[in-house]
């Protein structure tokens, strides 16, 4: 398996990891999303606008098979307003956390090259617990430390507008969910990260 960054060339590549009918733990069709009978095309196209379009602050990466097939994905934002990033997608094909945890680690180096030593990840409040055990590698584990921002209601929106736009996709959710923020611990900050310029 080899990871790389994504491009407009992966569109179609990506196709399949969209075919699925689960969001945020649920099933889409026995709920009441918006557009649900379109949301595969439709998380599909807004994905592929948003990360593969060459915007500044938009980035994804793909795991690959020896066949070239994509088999996982992550997304992230990097935010204009503090040097942080949102972990806005995470998808796998194969029912397996090594492909999770190398992406995650693939995109947590790529933003601490650039000054970027926490971010923010949206997950359902049943599942929150799974979530390091899940996603984290033992590396990660170790130098990263977190704390919940915040819990929202199902069917609620996050007032606080960052959140909303970034996280929630502007989707209320049929279950709680929590902001999670992951940081850098201190004692692994070698460098902090320059925050001003003339």
């Amino acid at each position: 398996m080899i990871i790389k960054k994504l491009d407009h060339t992966h569109i179609q590549q990506l196709l399949p990891l969209f075919k699925n009918k689960n969001y945020m733990g649920h099933d889409t069709s026995s709920h009441d999303f918006y557009h649900k009978e379109k949301m595969e095309e439709r998380y599909h196209n807004a994905f592929c606008t948003t990360y593969l379009s060459n915007l500044k602050n938009y980035h994804a990466f793909g795991t690959f098979d020896e066949n070239n097939n994509i088999i996982g994905v992550i997304a992230c934002y990097q935010s204009t307003d503090e040097p942080a990033w949102y972990g806005t997608q995470i998808r796998s094909l194969a029912n397996n956390n090594d492909i999770v945890r190398e992406l995650l680690d693939t995109m947590i180096d790529f933003n601490e090259q650039q000054g970027r030593l926490k971010f923010y990840t949206l997950w359902s409040a049943k599942h929150i617990k799974l979530l390091r055990r899940f996603a984290f590698s033992e590396y990660t584990k170790e130098r990263y430390d977190y704390f919940d921002e915040m819990l929202i209601p199902e069917r609620t929106r996050c007032f606080y507008n960052s959140y909303w736009q970034v996280l929630f996709n502007r989707v209320l959710l049929p279950s709680d969910t929590i902001v999670r923020c992951s940081f850098l611990k201190q004692k692994y900050r070698t460098t902090l990260p320059i925050g001003g310029g003339i």
